[in-house]
C-alpha cells in the first residue's frame, strides 16, 4: 500500500526519484527550489507588467522541470498555460490571472517545502 503524502500542496516523489535515497542531494534540490522559485516568479510579474511575453515565456518554459520537483498541479497546468499562451500570442489577457494563480499557490508551496527542508 503506497504511503499517503504529508503534504497538501507538494508531492515530492519525483524528486526523491531523482535523489535517489541520497539525503544530501535532496537537500541541494529542496534548497535549489527555495531559492529558484521565487526569483523566476519575480521575473514572471517583471515580464507581465512590461508586456514582455517572449520573455515570459521563456522563463515559464525554463520553470517546467523546476516545476515537477514540486509535484503541485494547479502550478504545473498554470505554468504549461503561460508558456503555450505565450508562445501563441493568443489569450494574453489570461495571463495576469495565471501568474496570479501561480503565486498564491507558491504561498501555500513554500512553507512545506521549508518544512520538508528542515526535516533534513
Amino acid at each position: 500500500m503506497a504511503v499517503k503524502n504529508k503534504y497538501d500542496y507538494i508531492n515530492l516523489d519525483y524528486l526523491e526519484l531523482m535523489a535517489d535515497g541520497d539525503i544530501s542531494m535532496k537537500k541541494i534540490l529542496l534548497d535549489m527550489l527555495l531559492e529558484e522559485l521565487p526569483t523566476e516568479l519575480q521575473k514572471m510579474e517583471s515580464f507581465l507588467q512590461v508586456q514582455q511575453w517572449k520573455e515570459l515565456g521563456d522563463v515559464s518554459h525554463k520553470m517546467k522541470s523546476t516545476l515537477a520537483y514540486v509535484g503541485n498541479d494547479a502550478m504545473t497546468i498554470a505554468n504549461k498555460t503561460i508558456e503555450t499562451l505565450c508562445k501563441s500570442g493568443e489569450d494574453l489577457g489570461d495571463l495576469p490571472s495565471l501568474v496570479v494563480d501561480l503565486q498564491n499557490t507558491f504561498r501555500k508551496v513554500l512553507p512545506e517545502l521549508q518544512a520538508e527542508n528542515a526535516q533534513l
